[in-house]
């Protein structure tokens, strides 16, 4: 299911064409003169470095934004809702210490805005749900908060992670996706080069950039 749904979102983004795709895993969108390349990590070398199964960057804004995808499980009603709960384990630690090892930025251009310049966030989908029905994204500084917070413990250890739960702090998948468009979110411009560096020398199949993170995991 999980597959699936990156499968989805790496060919969908709202307002925008596909006019290329290829076995990579990239894709191209435009939208006029606007072009965004979306990656499909999931299940290959970049998410093996990164930790993420999807990667968007804006060509045209010059910012990156990394997203990695989790289920949630049903576990019962509350208040007559359904809560949603998503139990974190040992490759969901991988996965951050991963998206930590390149959390390091640089500072922003003279002409440059973010309202958040973080890379990494989480989307958390509701399991054996329509594809279309969005789900939930938040920042990884903020799952990070939620995670040690008593007020989202669920049952059998599970992190409560629900509209009602979050209580309005979290996007939807187009609110995400319009902060990516108009650059408001993720890397100013010399880091997302830098990432982008990265991303095309692993396509290309240079298998000593993922030896390489794969040692630092180790340290």
């Amino acid at each position: 299911m999980e597959d699936s749904v990156v499968e989805h979102d790496a060919r969908n983004v709202p307002g925008f064409s596909l006019i290329e795709s290829d076995v990579t895993g990239r894709a191209l969108f435009v939208k006029g003169e606007e072009q965004l390349e979306v990656f499909t990590a999931n299940r290959r070398d970049l998410e093996h470095c990164f930790g993420v199964d999807l990667i968007y960057i804006n060509l045209t804004k010059k910012n990156v934004v990394m997203l990695q995808y989790k289920m949630l499980q049903a576990a019962g009603k509350i208040d007559d809702q359904v809560d949603w709960v998503y139990r974190p384990d040992s490759q969901l630690d991988s996965e951050i210490a991963r998206m930590k090892l390149f959390s390091a930025a640089h500072a922003p251009g003279p002409k440059e805005y973010r309202l958040n310049p973080q890379v990494f966030y989480l989307k958390f989908v509701k399991k054996d749900a329509a594809v279309r029905e969005g789900g939930i994204v938040i920042p990884l500084d903020h799952f990070e908060k939620v995670r040690v917070d008593p007020a989202f413990v669920g049952p059998k250890k599970g992190l409560r992670l629900s509209y009602q739960s979050l209580n309005g702090s979290y996007l939807r998948q187009t609110p995400f996706l319009d902060l990516v468009k108009c650059g408001y979110i993720g890397a100013h411009t010399a880091t997302t080069t830098e990432f982008r560096s990265l991303i095309d020398a692993i396509l290309d199949g240079n298998k000593a950039i993922v030896a390489a993170v794969q040692q630092k995991m180790a340290e």
